[in-house]
């Protein structure tokens, strides 16, 4: 949950902030030239001659399947194309559906009849000239709203439907078949009759096409994945460190739905796939491979940090097992930011029109973010100032307990409890942490009551036995460490035990402390010293008679 709510808060931020950087950027000052520069007039569109007429533009698109007249620097099939309206189609896909197009209206202009040229008007102010394929529908020429002569966009849109009926019929007599052909027209003229049919939008050919591509980019998948595993994990191996499996299958798993997805990009042009299924299945592979990338990075960001976490851990510095931790959730924060505008560039997405909507309650909501920001600053003094590291036991206010790790919101400590305790970062700016952890000594002190019927030399004699198991105990700071009679307690002979354990940690302390108590009451049991315990001695007086 700390990474969701800083994102959102991120993201809300770029939000907030965009449009207003954007409205900067684009309104001009009172000093700029710009503003004050006239209005630069429009260029009237100069309709090229090929397009000029009917006529002219018939002329222009046989011409382009004509090898003796074709030029030969140019592509033929994007200057039939250029004969077509393709204002309807995606520009992602104009050039490849207007080439498949252009084949499809020569293939059902010539099984229609040999038309003559010199029959169309020549008059750019003429009517549009339409002919009619039998009964399956009709070929248009008309202006559009530049007075440029195309095949329209009705005409454009039938094409599949038009093929469909006239491709049992012969071609005419007298024409020359086309010899330029796409990859999706070659493999249509391959498949026998039956697979020609239409079902479901698309020829069966087709569906058997997607199934088989599907297939193939399971196996690019499963086999670009391992082989790159494979190879990250020996490079790693060999030169840096050796990761986790798992890990390394978990980061492998993008990359090969990246390699599928750009196969797939690839080779959907081949099947020559109606314009509406074309952009569904473009917009739904250009999707995949957009997630897989930011994916990647996603992961990529796991084996980077991997191979901190590995070196970190061989260094004696405990604030790199801090800093890791949130180097890899920044770093995940940043990659999802940036990897949802990317896929919405991807997407063709209007950003700026969505940003600038949003950015209208931003500040609203960065207001009520405020918390987290607080929580933020919090993060960042601890990594400034060091209070403590992973692993110290710390106190702070009423919880006490191991720092297991530190977030952009809240540090987690473990108590003695074993309970998971999540503290808000911001308390950290303005409570007191108390660092356990980083004493390099810890202090030992008890006081010892001995019976009032102990004799003097054997307290000293006590008391002389504690300072030298202290000064023979290996765990204890042989400095600063206090052994002495104190005081007359109400049922006790008090005796002050003072020193400085120095182990590594809450567990050596413990022990260290066990060691030294039981050689302590062993001392007591050879000296014959008894240790007094609360009494109370109650007198009773009888009157006298």
């Amino acid at each position: 949950m700390n990474i969701r709510r800083l994102f959102v808060f991120l993201l809300l931020l770029v939000l907030t902030l965009a449009p207003s950087l954007t409205a900067q950027e684009a309104e001009p000052t009172d000093g700029d030239p710009a503003a004050d520069a006239p209005e630069e007039q429009v260029e009237v569109y100069e309709v090229p001659p090929g397009h000029r007429s009917a006529r002219a533009t018939m002329t222009t698109f046989f011409d382009a399947f004509d090898e003796t007249k074709a030029d030969p620097e140019l592509n033929p099939l994007d200057i039939a194309a250029g004969c077509l309206d393709l204002s309807a189609i995606n520009p992602t896909i104009r050039v490849h559906q207007g080439r498949e197009l252009a084949l499809q209206l020569k293939e059902v202009l010539d099984k229609t009849e040999l038309i003559d040229l010199e029959s169309l008007s020549d008059d750019p102010q003429a009517s549009p000239y339409t002919l009619d394929i039998y009964e399956a529908g009709q070929v248009t020429i008309a202006p559009d709203a530049n007075l440029e002569w195309l095949f329209d966009a009705a005409t454009v849109e039938a094409l599949p439907h038009l093929l469909t009926q006239v491709r049992d019929r012969e071609t005419i007599e007298g024409i020359t078949e086309v010899k330029v052909l796409t990859p999706a027209m070659w493999l249509r003229s391959k498949m026998p009759p039956s697979l020609l049919e239409t079902g479901l939008l698309m020829e069966h050919w087709q569906w058997l096409a997607l199934i088989v591509l599907l297939l193939v980019a399971g196996i690019i998948d499963r086999v670009v994945a391992a082989i790159c595993r494979n190879t990250v994990a020996n490079y790693l191996r060999q030169h840096l460190e050796e990761i986790e499996t798992d890990r390394l299958k978990r980061a492998m798993r993008p990359v090969g739905m990246i390699a599928a997805g750009l196969f797939c990009w690839a080779a959907i042009y081949w099947l020559g796939l109606p314009t509406f299924v074309l952009e569904v299945l473009l917009v739904a592979v250009h999707f995949v491979v957009a997630v897989a990338f930011v994916w990647a990075f996603y992961r990529l960001v796991d084996i980077v940090t991997a191979v901190l976490e590995i070196r970190a851990e061989a260094t004696g510095n405990k604030f790199d097992d801090l800093l890791v931790p949130l180097v890899r959730k920044s770093s995940k924060v940043i990659v999802t930011v940036f990897g949802l505008v990317f896929i919405a560039d991807t997407l063709n997405l209007p950003i700026r029109s969505i940003l600038t909507g949003l950015g209208i309650g931003g500040l609203a909501v960065a207001l009520a973010a405020q918390d987290l920001v607080k929580n933020l600053f919090g993060s960042l003094l601890v990594i400034m100032d060091q209070p403590f590291s992973v692993g110290d036991y710390v106190s702070v206010g009423s919880v006490n307990g191991t720092v297991e790790e530190l977030g952009f919101r809240s540090t987690r400590l473990r108590t003695p409890e074993n309970s998971l305790v999540t503290l808000p970062n911001s308390h950290l700016i303005t409570s007191s942490v108390d660092n356990l952890g980083a004493r390099p000594y810890r202090r030992w002190k008890t006081s010892l009551g001995l019976t009032y019927d102990t004799p003097v030399d054997k307290i000293e004699a006590f008391c002389e036995g504690i300072r030298e198991l202290i000064r023979n105990h290996s765990a204890v700071r042989q400095s600063g460490y206090y052994v002495s009679f104190t005081q007359f307690s109400a049922s006790s002979l008090d005796i002050l035990v003072q020193m400085h354990f120095d182990v590594p940690g809450f567990a050596e302390e413990l022990e260290a402390k066990q060691e030294l108590g039981f050689a302590i009451l062993r001392l007591a049991e050879e000296l014959g010293v008894e240790f007094a315990f609360p009494t109370q001695t109650v007198h009773l007086e009888r009157p006298a008679e």
